[in-house]
């Protein structure tokens, strides 16, 4: 019989961590490689610091299971105010001095929380329609309230959450009709959609679809990336070394095109490492998920898992011409107050699950 000790859960879950904290470690030294020793690099530094105590605590002291629903609902309404604000006076943040909150940052890890509470309820692994129904309301508001503002991030949260869904189990006729209605619903909306779409939001499309033509206008972002990128090469031009990035020649640096920054310094090598780094801690939090001993435990795993597997996704599908660029920063290379507290509060999830499934009786 395994006698399970504190000391043998650390060390289970030691690289687990380990990945964590070199992946802080790595968003740091980008943000000084863009930014040097500005405020922007101490903020960063900041905020990271922040948020590692933040996992450290809520993973090892907050028992998953005993979480308040609650609370997590009362932060639910929270932020749906706040966002119904920010839709009427049409912004992304709210200020606070030299500091600004992202409200649609916080909204994935309580949606992540939420879910997973109420389909843990379910007295089968299948979401019934009554509770499929209710689970579409919740991610339906916040989306509906991100989207004047943000399109493509309300889309790809839209993409995170629905995916969710499927994962956790929808029964196959209840798929496949959502599947139609949605199908029909895309054809008919998609061309009127088109026409209210603003002049940039098009020209991301155009400047996708036709990187070369629109290289001095709406393919300008693309282009810089893809030069940034392909001029690293295998090694990199090294630290604070990079054309692209010292002669500014890549807008918005700091967080939608950190990833090129990143890659335009230290190379194909450099690029490897992260996405590794990227996916170990994927598997882990798979692998959380797969070994809990609830589904509450196991559809907290999975919500994380698919959150920074779409926020990666599309970051990175974006910076080397794979995807249209979006205003999705990358989880830990990008720099933001918002993205990396709610990064950490996520992944605190996870470690939480883990840490805590030796302790069921």
């Amino acid at each position: 019989m395994r006698i399970i000790t504190i000391k043998g859960i650390f060390e289970e879950n030691f690289c687990g961590f380990l990945v964590v904290l070199i992946l802080a470690i790595l968003g740091i030294l980008n943000q000084w490689i863009i930014s040097g020793t500005s405020s922007i690099f101490w903020k960063n530094l900041f905020w990271h610091i922040i948020g590692f105590i933040l996992l450290i605590f809520l993973a090892v002291f907050i028992d998953y299971r005993k979480i308040p629903f609650q609370i997590v609902w009362i932060l639910y309404i929270f932020l749906i105010i706040i966002l119904f604000i920010l839709m009427i006076f049409k912004r992304r943040w709210l200020y606070f001095g030299s500091f600004t909150f992202q409200p649609a940052e916080f909204i994935k890890p309580i949606l992540v929380l939420l879910i997973s509470l109420i389909a843990s309820k379910e007295p089968t692994p299948y979401i019934n329609f009554k509770t499929l129904i209710k689970l579409f309301i919740l991610i339906a508001l916040p989306l509906i309230l991100i989207l004047p503002t943000d399109l493509d991030y309300a889309l790809i949260m839209l993409v995170m959450f629905i995916s969710f869904l499927i994962f956790i189990g929808i029964p196959k006729k209840i798929f496949l009709s959502l599947s139609i209605i949605g199908l029909i619903f895309g054809l008919i909306f998609t061309p009127l959609t088109w026409k209210k779409l603003k002049p940039y939001q098009k020209g991301r499309i155009y400047g996708y679809l036709h990187p070369e033509k629109y290289a001095k206008t709406w393919g300008y972002h693309l282009n810089q990336a893809l030069i940034a990128i392909g001029s690293g090469g295998l090694w990199g031009y090294g630290f604070k070394k990079g054309w692209s990035t010292r002669l500014h020649y890549l807008p918005a640096k700091h967080t939608d095109l950190a990833f090129v920054v990143w890659a335009e310094t230290w190379g194909f090598i450099g690029v490897t490492l992260v996405l590794f780094l990227y996916g170990y801690l994927l598997y882990f939090s798979i692998k959380v998920s797969h070994t809990a001993k609830d589904w509450l435990g196991k559809y907290l795993g999975l919500g994380v898992t698919l959150v920074l597997l779409w926020q990666a996704f599309f970051n990175i599908g974006g910076c080397s011409g794979i995807l249209p660029i979006t205003s999705i920063p990358l989880p830990f290379l990008s720099y933001g107050g918002s993205i990396t507290i709610s990064v950490y509060f996520l992944l605190s999830l996870v470690f939480n699950v883990a840490l805590k499934r030796h302790f069921f009786k």
